[in-house]
């Protein structure tokens, strides 16, 4: 695989100037790292700055590059890694196979938290992320290119009308779902809730219905639609804690159980502090941990209808990790 046009501009953003024969090495180390979802996982924690607990990977990783140059440093250079581990990613994306290439994106996506959380090293590549989930939402009634080449010709008109139906009704359930302004869970009417609670438990919603990863192109809109059927007119922000504490203990504790891996723990930071709120939920103890474990602050504020899809995108991985494990 050809060295990535944008390879050098990644290290320069980081602060780094490789000269070109180093840039050629570490890119042989990028393209002999072989990847699959756990290492997508591994991966996008290095990019974030996430390095604790990760010492046997760091290891396997370090030694590809050191494979590929016998210089290269197998300690002290965190920096570099994230940029490394961020290329890795990119050509997933790019090169690798369409579900890995989702799962790498959603990933990427769900870490960056709507800019929750500090910026990385290397911007450009959650941004590529993002950009790679739009292109999915409005082709994902397209085969994937490993399926078009196994089927015969009839087998293949036979597997497109199948994903055909399969958009069609999906669309359709989600369309039914935001026009009866209703909870699926709860059976109960959106109005009956307060905007947190909407918020989170629309998100979860939309994304058990979604079928197709990486979902409806439409999704943040069709969040914010369902968001406006609460009891109160939304504000402009709210607070990350304040919509986990706000929405029931039972219903928390249903989520985790049907959304919620501990490997996805630094990837999806409000999965992770419904957990909190679950385990050190007497007294409110898990408040203060919150800042601490998913590097948000406290006070975090958000528009509800991206908070409601950082959620939407959090399910959508746990769901998409559970299928290729």
């Amino acid at each position: 695989m050809n060295m990535h046009s944008d390879f050098s501009e990644w290290f320069r953003a980081a602060g780094m100037e490789p000269h070109a024969d180093e840039l050629q090495k570490r890119w042989v180390g990028v393209d002999a790292f072989e990847v699959d979802s756990e290492e997508v996982v591994s991966l996008v924690e290095i990019f974030f700055g996430f390095f604790d607990g990760q010492d046997s990977f760091l290891a396997e990783l370090r030694k590809v590059f050191q494979d590929a140059d016998a210089s290269f440093r197998m300690r002290d250079n965190d920096r570099e890694l994230s940029v490394l581990a961020g290329a890795i990613l990119v050509a997933v994306m790019e090169e690798g196979s369409t579900e890995l290439g989702d799962l790498t994106a959603l990933a990427l996506v769900a870490c960056a938290a709507q800019n929750l959380r500090a910026t990385p090293c290397v911007p450009d590549i959650p941004e590529r992320a993002a950009k790679h989930l739009a292109r999915r939402t409005v082709s994902r009634g397209e085969l994937d290119p490993d399926e078009e080449s196994t089927a015969d010709e009839n087998q293949l008109q036979v597997n497109q009308l199948q994903r055909n139906l399969d958009v069609v009704r999906e669309e359709t359930n989600v369309l039914w779902w935001v026009f009866g302004e209703s909870s699926r869970d709860t059976n109960e009417r959106w109005s009956e809730y307060a905007v947190p609670q909407v918020t989170l438990m629309a998100g979860k919603e939309l994304a058990n219905l979604t079928r197709i990863a990486p979902g409806p192109a439409s999704a943040s809109a069709l969040l914010d639609r369902v968001i406006k059927f609460s009891k109160a007119k939304p504000p402009a922000q709210i607070a990350v804690k304040d919509a986990i504490a706000d929405v029931p203990l039972d219903w928390r504790q249903k989520y985790l159980k049907d959304n919620y891996d501990d490997a996805l723990a630094n990837l999806c930071p409000v999965s992770h502090g419904i957990k909190l709120s679950v385990d050190l939920a007497e007294g409110n103890a898990w408040v203060p941990a919150l800042a601490s474990s998913i590097k948000v602050q406290r006070e975090a504020k958000i528009a509800p209808h991206l908070l409601g899809y950082q959620v939407y995108i959090e399910c959508l991985l746990a769901s998409m990790l559970s299928k290729l494990k």
